[in-house]
């Protein structure tokens, strides 16, 4: 495995880690439950662009 496809192996990762917590977050019974999980799915949407983006600067880089 090279460094691209680590990178779009993490970006698939943390996409359906975010699907899961915004499912999550609609399960959820209680106020302070729904707002953790929505406080970590913008945490994984927040690695999902980070990851992006340093794959976009690999690839500008070949």
């Amino acid at each position: 495995m090279n460094v691209k496809e680590a990178l779009e192996l993490a970006i698939k990762e943390e996409l359906k880690a975010r699907d899961r917590y915004r499912e999550l977050t609609k399960q959820a019974d209680d106020p302070e439950t729904r707002l953790m999980f929505e406080q970590i799915a913008r945490e994984e949407e927040s690695h999902h662009k980070r990851l992006s983006e340093r794959l976009k600067a690999i690839k500008l880089m070949d």
